[in-house]
Order: structure tokens, then sequence, then C-alpha cells
């Protein structure tokens, strides 16, 4: 197979993988829906593991960034790029959390905001201040980590590591942590060290670059996207099965196991449909409208937790014929306001970082990513 320099493999374009994130930030959506729209609890049999989906996006944030790093950019204009990717639409979700809590009548924990305002508030004490103002943000800490440590990881990745043994090292460490948490641990000490807290989750991330490289390399799995696609929904009915079977509720089983039950059928979807992708095979992900909602996902990921609650007081007081259809529209409300934020926020702010970080950077060109 035909190796691809970074400089070329970041010329593919891999729309497939963007329509992916939309489906990862779906799973999310429909999770805290069953949660928090009473006219949708009941759905927590087939959404209850939709926690997974944080899990796919940090294998293919790792992914995507070994996959279309630029060797002629510096380590501080990558993280300018980062810093402007990430933070502005966070900050504005912060924001609105503020009158969402008044409108619904929760607490706010300000003792939290400079973790909530830096991104580190998964590096809290176990709490209140890891899911305070827009508690789905507390992703971010992990991304952010995994940020600072991208320019370190993918040269001696890339130059000296094998990839498939270190894949399969990454996994067996989550596993055996894991196993040794689960048997050890209280379940909230389990949840901060194993779901939250950003080292753990560094493997998933090293999984993505590990996978992008050995595609670049000329590696190719040999099952299609949507051989990969079947795999993962039958593993997921596996899971969901098992534990209702078990206790008759998802909810019982750590995060942790269900997170390294999934991780597998994540990376076979994402390097199935990358390889599709680079041999421009055609396919249903790679549609313009998958691809769009794909691109607002982020937007998606963070406003739709603020939605459900500020209309979650109207759903539940419906009927429950009317309140099922009334919590539909309001997930399709969300995935219309993160349309809105991508467009006239999101983008063009970043736009703009990124075009004054470059001018700024423009003589400063020392340290290579």
């Amino acid at each position: 197979m035909r190796r691809l320099p970074p400089t070329a493999s970041s010329q593919v374009h891999l729309r497939s993988l963007t329509s992916l994130r939309f489906f990862a930030a779906l799973m999310v959506v429909m999770l805290h829906a069953s949660q928090q729209l009473e006219p949708m609890a009941g759905t927590d049999s087939v959404v209850g593991f939709g926690y997974t989906g944080v899990g796919f996006f940090f294998v293919l944030s790792g992914f995507v960034l070994a996959w279309s790093r630029n060797p002629g950019l510096s380590k501080g204009q990558f993280y300018w790029r980062r810093f402007a990717r990430v933070w502005p639409l966070h900050a504005l979700t912060t924001l609105l959390a503020v009158p969402v809590a008044l409108f619904t009548g929760a607490g706010l924990a300000w003792a939290a905001l400079p973790f909530v305002l830096t991104m580190t508030q998964s590096w809290a004490p176990p709490g209140e201040l890891r899911y305070a103002f827009n508690g789905v943000s507390w992703s971010l800490s992990c991304e952010v980590f995994f940020y600072l440590l991208f320019p370190a990881l993918v040269g001696p990745i890339s130059q000296r590591i094998r990839l498939m043994p270190a894949i399969a090292g990454a996994f067996l460490a989550m596993g055996v942590l894991g196993a040794i948490g689960v048997i050890a641990l209280p379940s909230e000490v389990l949840g901060y060290l194993f779901y939250t807290m950003p080292p753990f989750r560094l493997g998933e991330f090293i999984i993505g670059i590990c996978l992008a490289l050995a595609l670049q390399r000329g590696w190719r799995p040999r099952f299609t996207v949507g051989q990969a696609l079947v795999g993962a929904v039958l593993m997921y009915a596996v899971l969901m099965a098992g534990m209702l079977l078990t206790f008759g509720e998802p909810a019982r089983l750590p995060y942790v196991v269900a997170d390294l039950w999934m991780l597998p059928s994540f990376m076979a979807i994402i390097v199935a449909a990358a390889a599709g992708d680079i041999n421009n095979d055609g396919g249903f992900l790679r549609s313009s409208v998958l691809v769009r909602l794909g691109q607002w996902s982020f937007a998606l990921y963070l406003i739709h937790e603020l939605i459900l609650k500020t209309a979650g007081l109207w759903v539940d007081s419906l009927n429950p014929g009317m309140g099922a259809f009334a919590a539909l529209v309001v997930v399709a409300v969300a995935v219309g306001a993160s349309g809105v934020l991508y467009e006239w926020f999101e983008r063009p702010v970043e736009s703009r970082l990124r075009k004054w970080g470059n001018s700024r950077a423009a003589t400063k060109v020392d340290v290579r990513v």
C-alpha cells in the first residue's frame, strides 16, 4: 500500500469522519434527553449507554490531529488553533448556563468558575465542581490535556513505535486499570478516576493517533464501514441486553466497562470510514447533509443540555402523548440551534482568531509539531 506523508494525508478530506461526529454527539443528546425530559424516560433502555459517544470523540480527536498534522506548524500556532477551536463556544455556553440556571431554579457552583473557564474542571476534587455550569463541558478538560501532550506524543509515536502493538498495549493497560478500579474502588471514585479524569482517557486519544499513523503507513482494514457499523450496533445491543437482563437498567454498569466494551467498535468505524474516504469510495456518510450536521456536532454537544433543561419544565407539564412529541421537537430544536451557533458564532470566531494568531506568529516558527 502507498504511504501517505503528513502533508499529503492532510489534503485528503475525511468527510465520513465529519459525519460520524454528528452520530456520536446524538448518542449523548439522546441519553441526556432520556434523563431530563420525563416523556423520554423510558428510552433509557435504548440510549442508556449514550455516554460512550464521548469515548468515540476522544479516539477521533487523536486520529484527526495525527492525520492532519502540519510539520511546518509551530507548537505555539498549534496551541492557538486548538484554543480558537474550542474556547470561544465553551465560553459562550458557560455564559448561557447562568440564565438557564436562574430560569430552572438550579444552583450554580461559582467556586467552579475558574476551573470551568480554564477547562480544567475534570481535575477538580470529586463532587459538583466537575459538572458545574454547562455540565457536558467536563470533557473539554480531557481534550485540553490531549492537546498539550500531542506535540510531545506524535513525533515519537510516528518515528519509533510499532503501531499495532501500541494500540493493543494501550487497550490492555486501560482494561487492566479499569478492572482493578471496578474491583477495588467505590463507584464515585471509579467514575472520577476512570471516566472524567484526563490521564485515563489519554489511552483513547493515543489509540486514535496510532490508527491515523497506521493508515498513513499504508495499512488498510479488511472490512467496510458498513460492516463496522453493523458490528458496533450488535456490540451495543449485546451490552444493553446483558445489562437489562442482569440489572434491569443500564445505569448499574460502571462507565469504564461500557466504554472499553464499545472502544474496539469505535476504532473499527473510524479506520473503515477513513479508508473509504482515502479510496474515494462513495457512501451515505459522505453526503453533504451529514457532513454539515457533523460540522455542527461540537455546538450540538455544548448547547443541547442547556436547551433540554430550559424546555424540560414545559415538556414535563404536557400529557404523555403530546409530551413525547414535544420532547422530540426539543431535540430537533437543539440540532437547529447548533447550526445557528456554528454558522454565526463558532466558525467565524474561530476563523478570526486563527487569522490573528497567524499574523502574530508569522516570524515565530522555531518549535515544530
